[in-house]
């Protein structure tokens, strides 16, 4: 499964991308070295002076642009978290859960681990049990008033191979995270295969 794109309330990555836009067009006026090198290959290929004008500036702000974006993208939104208003959850966790009956009683613990690819645009929650294993299709991200984060998410979860007895099956959790990101307790639902329901709990290694 690859990662997918999430959203998160309140968050405008347009704003991000005109910062970052601003942030090239500053960084092009520092390399007057680019555009030179550029200039000269123009003229070398035959390009008239009139033409360079409206390539080698373009060209140069559109490599500059391209390449912040991908290192903003990839790892300057981390550092920068609670400025991009993203709560950066990547990692590996420990996953406690348990099933409950129809009547809100336990029947049974189990365990999971639990790995959060993430970078500014795209997430991925991917659960592996002894028996199957899930991946989200879905992500929102919703911050709290009192700091904390919830986090939604629908998933596909598919037994592993001698667990013939498991159907593959949709499902739905809300996970609130706590201040420092550190741990996260919630619900999960199923459906279509399945129709169970318990609670989770998240702990970051």
């Amino acid at each position: 499964m690859q990662d997918h794109e999430y959203s998160v309330i309140g968050h405008r990555r347009s704003t991000i991308g005109r910062y970052l836009g601003m942030l090239a067009t500053i960084v092009v006026s520092f390399l007057p070295a680019v555009g030179i090198g550029l200039s000269d290959l123009m003229s070398q290929l035959g390009m008239p002076d009139w033409g360079k004008y409206f390539v080698v500036i373009p060209l140069t702000a559109s490599l500059t642009y391209t390449a912040l974006h991908w290192f903003f993208n990839k790892y300057g939104w981390r550092p920068l978290s609670i400025l991009a208003q993203v709560p950066n959850i990547s990692g590996d966790w420990e996953c406690v859960g348990q099933t409950l009956d129809d009547n809100g009683a336990v029947a049974h613990d189990w365990c999971a681990e639990l790995t959060i690819s993430q970078t500014w645009e795209k997430i991925r929650v991917r659960l592996e049990t002894k028996s199957s294993v899930s991946h989200s299709v879905s992500v929102a991200l919703i911050p709290e008033p009192d700091g904390c984060w919830m986090l939604m998410y629908s998933y596909m979860n598919r037994p592993k191979t001698g667990n013939g007895h498991l159907n593959a099956h949709q499902g739905y959790s809300e996970m609130r995270f706590a201040k420092g990101l550190k741990s996260a307790q919630g619900e999960y639902f199923t459906a279509k295969g399945r129709g169970t329901a318990g609670t989770m709990t998240f702990t970051r290694r």
